[in-house]
């Protein structure tokens, strides 16, 4: 019992404190050895932070780029008043939600003096385990006396769970922070676009698992797009799926091996050879839903990204069209033509001043973009102190995901016979592709309507969505219907390849290709990359 309360704090200090106080309510650990070892346990955990942190300095001054970074942040005023009020913020951390992990990682990154971290650290944890553990006691004795009971399970949950709800009704009242977190969570749990995705793909579980039933078999998405490894659900490569694209119609881009030497030569002699000038957008070879995607803006950030993602790299041009669409295609084996299945409209993010507030403020008091505050806040960082003047707008973003900050619309509008015409004409001319969403930009609308001037910057495949489902004016039984209606002609197209001599992708490839895109996924993830 005393092993499990020390480990237990390593995932949860609160709830930890509040078993262990109903435990010694119970009487199974003396009062005293309950907030002993909670205690205990949250130091160590407090020690192991800071460890962490020097740890990660130790490996990152290794690196000439990261020594000369970490030189410039330990200049700043921040950097100064923070080591001035050093142990006052160590031990008030202990007490404010949130501050803790970053506050204890940040002293060990900068190496600020462990013995101060460590008595300030104890003597805070003493302070907080004795009156948490100890209100929970007190409590459960109350409850005990005004609440006669022989069930003693139901008693004990009865009580764990209302002290939790209580304890978190206060950290609401007397916490900004946290109220402000709470409201922005429920907020966005009534708009579906920001909807995590274990939340939103849920209601598809049980029709997907209707269309396996009805087609015997899951792995018919597999032979949906045959030119493409696995039809496109995951590892597949962006540079191959581009290369089966009229070159006239595809961005110019560079494929960028991780083996390449001299690749800042190569980036450097394709940007002369096409004429293409900073900004460039840079994302990763294997990747999709926003994954890595830069905008770069000089060869010193190509080397900084070279160097700290080392992976298959593809750049492109940034085409500074200003018109971003995601274009649905599908074509039956049977036929000979495709069809537009959806057009997504994609409205990169403004902001607009009120004459005193700077951007940071702006981003995190907008209705609309607060839901994403990190990803703003990470693609204006150069910016964030400005004070827009009244009325003044600005765009603080230029990369059409979802994730990386843009909006989806239905883009409907844009449909007309000579566009549906070019389109369609593309995807058929594309061997073994028959279903997938074409990212295009573009400048003029009047040309683009026409099927002109346009350049096409990605091509997904079987993993692909109908974007415009996230439109926010569309009821969640509308964008369902339109999620549903492509799966069920990924099924169909899929299964006749089938028929038609395609073999299916083995299981175990199949198996092994998804774990280890999602490994890769996983070891050079960035923060900013998620919704």
């Amino acid at each position: 019992m005393i092993l499990t309360i020390f480990f237990s704090t390593f995932l949860s200090e609160d709830l930890t404190c509040i078993a262990a106080g109903l435990l010694a309510k119970e009487g199974k650990i003396h009062l005293s050895l309950a907030i002993l070892v909670t205690g205990l346990g949250i130091f160590v955990g407090d020690c192991l932070l800071y460890l962490l942190g020097n740890l990660v300095r130790r490996g990152f001054l290794h690196f000439d780029f990261f020594k000369k970074k970490h030189s410039i942040w330990q200049t700043k005023e921040i950097f100064t008043d923070w080591r001035h009020h050093y142990r006052k913020s160590i031990f008030l951390s202990r007490f404010l939600p949130g501050t803790r992990l970053p506050l204890y990682l940040s002293s060990g990154f900068f190496d600020l003096p462990f013995f101060p971290f460590l008595y300030t650290s104890l003597f805070a944890v003493s302070l907080w385990t004795t009156i948490l553990v100890g209100i929970v006691f007190i409590y459960g004795n109350l409850v005990s006396v005004y609440w006669k009971t022989n069930n003693t399970i139901l008693l004990t949950l009865t009580v764990g769970l209302s002290f939790y709800l209580l304890y978190q009704f206060l950290r609401l009242v007397i916490f900004q922070k946290e109220r402000k977190n709470f409201f922005l969570f429920t907020s966005k749990i009534l708009k579906l676009e920001f909807w995590p995705a274990s939340l939103f793909y849920l209601p598809l579980l049980p029709y997907l698992l209707f269309l396996i039933l009805r087609y015997r078999g899951i792995r018919y998405i597999t032979t949906v797009n045959p030119g493409i490894l696995a039809s496109g659900i995951a590892g597949e490569s962006k540079a191959e799926i581009l290369n089966l694209i009229p070159k006239e119609s595809v961005s110019s881009f560079l494929l960028v091996p991780r083996e390449t030497e001299n690749s800042i030569s190569l980036i450097k002699n394709w940007m002369i050879e096409n004429k293409i000038k900073f900004p460039i957008i840079a994302k990763p070879d294997k990747g999709e839903r926003g994954f890595l995607i830069k905008k770069i803006n000089s060869l010193e950030e190509s080397i900084s990204l070279l160097q700290t993602y080392p992976i298959d790299w593809l750049f492109q041009e940034y085409e500074t069209g200003p018109y971003e669409l995601g274009i649905f295609y599908y074509r039956f084996p049977k036929n000979k033509q495709g069809h537009i299945f959806s057009i997504t409209d994609k409205i990169f993010p403004k902001i607009i001043g009120d004459g005193f507030s700077d951007l940071k403020t702006l981003i995190a008091n907008h209705p609309r973009y607060r839901f994403q505050v990190l990803t703003h806040v990470n693609h204006n960082k150069h910016q964030l102190n400005r004070i827009l003047s009244l009325g003044e707008s600005i765009s603080i973003g230029s990369i059409g995901n979802h994730i990386q900050g843009c909006m989806f619309q239905d883009g409907n509008h844009w449909r007309t016979s000579q566009l549906e015409k070019k389109i369609i004409q593309i995807g058929d001319s594309i061997p073994g592709f028959y279903f997938g969403r074409f990212d295009i930009r573009f400048s003029e609308p009047e040309k683009f309507k026409e099927g002109k001037d346009f350049k096409i910057i990605e091509l997904n495949g079987a993993t692909s969505e109908s974007t415009n489902l996230y439109d926010p004016k569309f009821s969640i039984y509308k964008s369902y219907s339109i999620l549903f209606g492509q799966w069920k002609i990924l099924f169909q197209i899929g299964y006749e390849n089938y028929k038609t001599g395609v073999k299916l992708y083995p299981y175990n490839k199949l198996y092994h290709l998804v774990k280890n895109h999602k490994k890769y996924k996983e070891k050079f993830s960035d923060k900013y990359s998620t919704n």
